[in-house]
């Protein structure tokens, strides 16, 4: 009896260590993938969305957009609230983007402030200017913060395949002047590219 009771122990066990390798196999590529502050999509990830996308998009002669954003001002927040009060609102942004685009789209944190969102399968121009407008107006309600209420800004930049880039390097490069552009027009405004593919 102690030795069936013993070889059951082992098997439980045993099953017990697959499943903890499992778990940590899936934590470890959640990680690879994923931005450790925010959970949005990195880098990487958003780079093969954005790519799949494109590829949809020529095969069917449609359009894709991405919408390079950042936060107006950012390193005021760490100056006056510290880098906690910063990652709570890099956080609440993220949230409030998530909440603000199709469950399609991939929302993407680069790093700092900066954040951009692939948009595949889009009608128009104007429905990716409607959907910038948004998440702007969005973004700037205020956000409680340390028993505080802050408000601030964000500016964008959207990039159009395949009018503004034909790869994601150059979809994402201009989509990324177009931001600059809309800080230099007056920041909580939104700006489309203008510089083609071609």
């Amino acid at each position: 009896m102690a030795e069936v009771l013993a070889r059951v122990h082992n098997l439980l066990e045993v099953r017990l260590l697959h499943q903890n390798a499992r778990n940590y196999a899936k934590t470890q590529e959640f990680m690879a993938l994923h931005d450790p502050l925010t959970e949005l999509a990195n880098r990487r990830l958003l780079v093969e969305r954005v790519s799949h996308a494109i590829i949809h998009a020529r095969r069917n002669n449609g359009i894709m957009a991405v919408v390079y954003l950042d936060l107006d001002g950012f390193k005021e927040i760490n100056n006056t609230l510290g880098h906690d009060g910063g990652d709570l609102l890099l956080k609440l942004v993220a949230a409030r983007l998530v909440a603000a685009v199709r469950e399609e789209d991939t929302v993407a944190r680069l790093g700092g402030d900066e954040f951009v969102i692939a948009m595949p399968y889009v009608n128009s121009i104007e429905g990716v200017a409607l959907a910038a407008e948004k998440i702007i107006k969005t973004l700037s309600q205020p956000y409680s913060i340390q028993g505080s209420n802050v408000t601030w800004t964000a500016s964008a930049g959207i990039g159009l395949y395949p009018t503004n880039g034909e790869d994601t390097k150059m979809l994402l490069k201009n989509a990324d002047i177009a931001l600059l552009d809309a800080k230099q027009a007056s920041k909580n405004t939104y700006r489309i590219s203008e510089r083609t593919s071609y």
